[in-house]
């Protein structure tokens, strides 16, 4: 009798934890409903892949310093900005040769940056802590797209913000 009642109740509980955990959507679900790029505007997407092994963190992104927010790993985000130049940096606790990247963009123009992402031993010598370092890579626009495709769509990043505040 006991366990009937509790039943219904495990039932609710589950529905309500797979709500919780329900993914955005890709971008293949959403690019044909995506606007333009405004007039007078460039488009930047940044992507990352979901790489289990690597770092599961989001990890914010800057354009000229400032943070635009922040990618998960399988997430991709969009930002439309004012034709010029744009330093592409993503925080990392590592350092990489040329790990950012620079872009020049004019109106009209869609740039994709991927952040690459790979543990490695920390370079203050201590051998039993790992560090992740997150580095920018231009893809050709053709691959990106193809790419992308999989990719969970973060809207304008209303989520990835919220996760480089709380960095």
């Amino acid at each position: 009798m006991r366990m009937r009642s509790a039943l219904p109740r495990l039932v609710l509980l589950l529905a309500l934890a797979a709500a919780g955990c329900a993914s955005p959507p890709t971008f293949d679900q959403v690019s044909a409903t995506l606007p333009p790029i405004p007039a007078g505007e460039a488009r930047i997407f940044v992507y990352r892949d979901y790489e289990p092994y690597q770092s599961l963190a989001w990890v914010p992104v800057f354009f000229n310093g400032a943070t635009i927010g922040a990618v998960g790993p399988g997430h991709v985000l969009k930002r439309d900005v004012p034709p010029g130049t744009y330093k592409i940096e993503a925080k990392s606790e590592g350092l990489w040769p040329d790990q950012a990247k620079t872009v020049r963009v004019a109106a009209g123009d869609s740039v994709f940056a991927k952040i690459e992402s790979f543990n490695s031993l920390s370079d203050t010598g201590d051998s039993d802590e790992f560090q992740t370092t997150f580095v920018v890579v231009l893809v050709d626009p053709v691959v990106a797209r193809r790419e992308i495709g999989s990719r969970w769509y973060d809207a304008d990043g209303a989520a990835s913000r919220a996760a480089a505040l709380r960095r």
